[in-house]
């Protein structure tokens, strides 16, 4: 008899997900805890497992469309005798991260889509390859080191431009497929298709204000030249994002409005926090995605530096869960990866204001009456001006400004 798997709530507040990819069709014997599908939601995907062995008699909607909690995903013949039977939660759920965990390994190999693609052109065999991720999950890292090494496509910054991040810092450089579509529709899917959604609703719900400034960077990159020579942990993943980072915590701490948002539909409360939780704007093969660095005012430098690495790296290896995209509370872009200079970010829903970072490139400036070539890093505040005026946002740029301008401030605490 039919066993009727309905999709389960897999994430706190989440009403839908987005159907990935099948691993099994009409047809197919699978087996309990088998991989069944993979699930995106609002930007973190998850394999589901099945809950009986059987065969596959019905998929409830095809890849690409949007399914709500509690409907028909998959409908399984167990082999009972018993009328139909119907599961919606029977997924093992670890802690509050949500983390959808079958109890056994899966026939398929575990990786993300845009890991999978990345394997077909390079003509890998996921099969054939060893998993690093959490659950022995294939990420871009493992097919990468299993590839045969080829020459770069990768365009370089000019000699003059250094962007915020360096090589040793795993940012992504801008690849040959960047900005490629087949001439035609594409239905707009996946991290794309939430990333179009949240950014509609954030400009049509915040009058966005923007304050920018450009400051000497020169003792910040003398202070990160000199900080990853020390004999710490986390010394050598320090980079200017990392200063940033920590500066805008420092700021947050003495600003608990700017770490605040407005809640409501209309707006009717303001909603100040009991944390700061950084997001990290992160570019990834399957689009943008926001890890989050929680209780970011608590970390030193060092500690900083470990988190952002590591949680920006599970965000292009496709590794983090829901929770691991949810929660923060101010938002930091650095554009300047790329060569940015300036720019006008948009405020993700539920936060107030959000810190932009251009590229550390030498340029003219004032030094004493004396025009001089000097390192300069641009800074854009955008900020919520239902809940942020000018003067805040202002004083709250300008925090952050004297503490990048003499970065020895966030060795000293308060």
């Amino acid at each position: 008899m039919p066993h009727v798997f309905r999709l389960p709530d897999i994430g706190e507040g989440l009403e839908d997900a987005e159907i990935v990819e099948w691993y099994v069709a009409v047809g197919d014997l699978v087996d309990r805890d088998q991989a069944l599908v993979e699930v995106l939601t609002d930007k973190a995907s998850s394999d589901l497992p099945s809950p009986v062995a059987g065969t596959v008699l019905a998929l409830g909607a095809a890849e690409g469309v949007r399914l709500r909690v509690g409907e028909v995903l998959i409908e399984i013949d167990d082999g009972t005798d018993s009328k139909a039977s119907e599961t919606s939660e029977t997924l093992i759920v670890s802690g509050d991260s949500h983390t959808i965990a079958p109890r056994t390994a899966t026939a398929r190999p575990k990786a993300a889509p845009a890991t999978r693609r990345l394997a077909l052109e390079l003509g890998l065999d996921l099969a054939d390859l060893n998993g690093t991720g959490p659950g022995g999950r294939i990420t871009a890292d493992d097919v990468h080191r299993s590839a045969t090494p080829r020459p770069s496509r990768s365009l370089t910054p000019s000699a003059s431009t250094q962007p915020i991040e360096t090589e040793d810092d795993n940012e992504p450089k801008v690849g040959a497929g960047l900005g490629q579509l087949p001439v035609g529709h594409h239905t707009l899917r996946g991290v794309r298709g939430i990333v179009a959604r949240n950014m509609a609703q954030a400009w049509a719900e915040i009058p966005h204000i923007h304050t920018m400034d450009e400051l000497d960077a020169s003792l910040l990159m003398d202070f990160q030249a000199r900080i990853r020579t020390m004999d710490r942990p986390g010394a050598t993943r320090i980079t200017p994002l990392t200063i940033v980072a920590v500066a805008a915590a420092r700021a947050l701490r003495r600003f608990p409005v700017v770490n605040g948002h407005i809640e409501g539909r209309p707006a009717d409360s303001i909603v100040i926090p009991d944390g700061i939780h950084l997001g990290i704007a992160t570019a990834t093969e399957r689009g943008l995605l926001v890890p989050v660095i929680r209780h970011a005012d608590t970390l030193d430098l060092f500690a900083m530096a470990d988190q952002i690495a590591t949680t920006t790296a599970s965000a292009r290896s496709g590794d983090l869960t829901q929770a691991d995209l949810t929660g923060a509370t101010f938002t930091v872009t650095n554009y300047g990866s790329l060569g940015g200079r300036f720019a006008t970010p948009i405020i993700p829903p539920g936060q107030g204001a959000i810190l932009g970072i251009g590229a550390i490139a030498e340029r003219p400036i004032a030094v004493d009456g004396e025009v001089l070539a000097r390192p300069t890093l641009p800074v854009v505040l955008g900020a919520d001006h239902r809940l942020i005026d000018g003067d805040l946002a202002e004083v709250f740029r300008r925090a952050v400004v004297d503490d990048l301008t003499e970065p020895l401030h966030l060795l000293m605490g308060g």
